[in-house]
């Protein structure tokens, strides 16, 4: 989920002249709410739960840098101001957890002389902290669409897939002709 978010804003502006990719951002945040809020419930185990939020927190670039580029659009009067904001809003509980653990994970390392944490001085960070952590309940993760064959998204992937294997045509055939070229200079060097 985090790569295809990583996706979505590197090709931000070959996307956006197409297709409006706040929705399927939304979607990807949304489960993370979903996760963040009932996950203690479904996960398979506790330590699942706080394994998450260490996801979050080591990935938190990603979450940073799609949260500037929403609010960047949603600060324009453009035609994406409305879903860029609800993007932003729907940012709320990963900024806050990013943004209650990373200080508590530095001071950690600080006090402790240790430069880089491993993976569990990480853990061992998050499950201290959470009773002083506050999130807002997200509205309408408990709803849901039906299931469907034929997602709503199809046509958006569908146009995505076809872009890119248009692309990798050319490029394909451009780089067999220079090799082509290249094989027959070195067939007559002999």
């Amino acid at each position: 989920l985090i790569n295809l978010l990583k996706f979505l804003m590197s090709n931000e502006t070959v996307l956006l002249a197409k297709h409006n990719i706040f929705t399927l951002a939304l979607m990807v945040v949304n489960l993370f709410n979903m996760f963040i809020t009932y996950g203690d419930t479904f996960l398979p185990t506790p330590s699942s739960y706080d394994e998450l939020y260490y996801e979050i927190i080591r990935m938190h670039q990603n979450f940073d840098n799609l949260y500037s580029m929403v609010l960047r659009l949603s600060t324009n009067a453009g035609q994406w101001k409305e879903p860029a904001s609800k993007v932003t809003h729907a940012l709320v509980n990963i900024r806050a957890i990013i943004n209650h653990f990373n200080p508590k994970i530095e001071s950690y390392a600080a006090v402790n002389h240790i430069s880089q944490l491993s993976e569990e001085q990480v853990l061992e960070v998050v499950r201290a902290n959470y009773d002083t952590l506050t999130l807002k309940l997200q509205d309408g993760l408990d709803q849901y669409e039906r299931y469907s064959e034929q997602h709503k998204e199809a046509a958006f992937f569908k146009d995505l897939v076809r872009s890119i294997s248009i692309n990798v045509r050319r490029n394909l055939a451009f780089n067999t002709l220079s090799q082509e070229v290249l094989l027959k200079e070195f067939s007559t060097i002999s």
